[in-house]
């Protein structure tokens, strides 16, 4: 006798709210609105007052979603999202400014006084017009020294 497994391809009995929403690929208050205006069947209610759709339901809403036509028989349009590219956000107008507090105190330590965060600032850009990403902080610290010695600025 073999033991038979639910398969996803098999429709449950009764779904939540949480899990249409889930399978339609959209927020809770989007599938809220798009319920009032008629796209999609409203849940039925347990006695207890908890909503669920059946499976003929399930069946309809997501036949809506895919036709781009409601269970009112009207079209709707919706909105399909990239889920697999990020957006790049747009370029902040203001710049953080990076924190040179560890390397000024490097740098005093080897005996370089009198610094200020403008000229170790300028240092680290002229060292590293990239950026100081995915470097060695002792790297960092050795080339930026170096550098501040030899320019006479210290």
């Amino acid at each position: 006798m073999s033991v038979r497994t639910m398969n996803e391809n098999q429709p449950k009995a009764a779904i939540t709210v949480s899990k249409m929403c889930s399978l339609l690929s959209i927020s809770r208050s989007q599938f809220y609105w798009h319920v009032k205006k008629g796209t999609f069947h409203e849940p039925h209610r347990l006695s207890n007052g908890r909503p669920y759709f059946n499976a003929s339901q399930v069946e309809d809403n997501l036949k809506a979603r895919e036709m781009g036509i409601g269970v009112n028989g009207e079209y709707v349009l919706f909105y399909e999202r990239d889920n697999e590219t990020p957006k790049q956000s747009a370029p902040s107008k203001f710049k953080l400014k990076p924190d040179y507090t560890e390397l000024m105190d490097g740098l005093s330590a080897l005996g370089l006084t009198g610094l200020t965060t403008s000229a170790v600032a300028d240092a680290v850009d002229h060292c590293y017009p990239k950026g100081t990403a995915g470097q060695d902080e002792n790297d960092v610290l050795r080339t930026v020294f170096r550098f501040l010695k030899r320019s006479g600025s210290v």
